[in-house]
C-alpha cells in the first residue's frame, strides 16, 4: 500500500475535522455489560449475514429478544430443541437464509454452537471476555481476534475486531469494512476487495500497512482512526477533503 504525503495530509485534515464529534469506546466497558447484551450482539452478527433487515426487525421485537436471551436459553438441554427455538425466532424476524429445515439452517446451527461454547465458561459470555482480557503480550490483540474467529461461527476478521474494540479491550486493530474501503478508494489508494479481505493473511497485512503508514506517522491510535472513518462516512465522502 503506497501512501504519499498529499494523501497523508488529507487523512490529517479528516482527523482534525471529525475527531471531536466522534464517539469512542470506553476502556473495559464490557465490565458494565450483561451476558445478555453480549449474547444479543453475537446473535446480531449471525443475523446480518446476507442482509440487515432481519436484525433490524429483531431489534424492534422485545418478545423475540426475550425468547432467545442468554438466560432463557439455559432451560434447553437438548441441542435440537435449542436449535428449534432459535430457528423459530430467526424465521419470525425474517432473517435471510433461516431455513425452515433445521438440517439446512446454518444460522441456527451456528448459534447453538456459539451458545454452548460460551456457556461452558464460568460466568458465561463475561467469563469468555474476562479470559480474552487476560491475554497479554505484544500480539495479545491479534490473539484475541484469532480466538474468537476460530471458536465462534459467523464471526470473521472484521466483526471480531469490531466487537473487541467496542467493548473496550482492543485499541490497536481496525474493522475494515466497505466504508473504509470506499474512503481509501476516494483517496486514490489501492485497497483489497471485501472478498480478498476474507483472507486472514490479506486482512492482517492490510491492517498492518494502514497502522504503519497512516496511524503511526499521524500519531493516532488505530481505534480512533477506525471510529472516525466509520461514524463519519457519509460526511467524509461528501466533503472537500477528497
Amino acid at each position: 500500500m503506497n501512501i504519499n504525503q498529499q494523501q497523508l495530509k488529507k487523512f490529517k485534515n479528516l482527523i482534525n475535522k471529525f475527531q471531536n464529534g466522534t464517539e469512542f469506546p470506553v476502556l473495559n466497558n464490557w465490565e458494565e455489560k450483561s451476558n445478555n447484551e453480549l449474547w444479543l450482539w453475537l446473535v446480531g452478527q449471525v443475523m446480518v449475514v446476507g442482509g440487515v433487515g432481519g436484525n433490524e426487525r429483531f431489534i424492534q421485537r422485545k418478545d423475540l429478544q426475550k425468547r432467545i436471551s442468554y438466560s432463557s436459553l439455559k432451560q434447553y438441554t437438548d441441542d435440537l430443541e435449542l436449535q428449534s427455538i432459535i430457528n423459530d425466532v430467526l424465521r419470525e424476524a425474517g432473517v435471510r437464509y433461516a431455513s425452515s429445515d433445521l438440517k439446512k439452517c446454518k444460522k441456527s446451527k451456528a448459534l447453538v454452537h456459539n451458545y454452548k461454547f460460551i456457556s461452558h465458561y464460568n460466568g458465561g459470555f463475561k467469563g469468555l471476555i474476562g479470559f480474552l482480557n487476560r491475554i497479554e503480550g505484544i500480539n495479545a490483540e491479534l490473539e484475541r481476534v484469532s480466538y474468537l474467529t476460530h471458536h465462534l461461527m459467523f464471526v470473521k476478521n472484521k466483526s471480531a475486531r469490531d466487537f473487541l474494540m467496542s467493548i473496550g479491550i482492543n485499541r490497536n486493530t481496525l474493522a475494515l469494512d466497505i466504508r473504509i474501503q470506499n474512503i481509501f478508494k476516494y483517496f486514490d489508494i489501492e485497497f483489497p476487495t471485501q472478498t480478498q479481505l476474507s483472507s486472514k493473511a490479506i486482512y492482517d497485512a492490510t491492517e498492518k500497512e494502514i497502522i504503519k503508514k497512516i496511524c503511526d506517522p499521524l500519531n493516532i491510535e488505530p481505534i480512533i482512526f477506525d471510529r472516525i472513518l466509520f461514524q463519519n462516512y457519509k460526511s467524509i465522502t461528501k466533503s472537500n477533503l477528497l
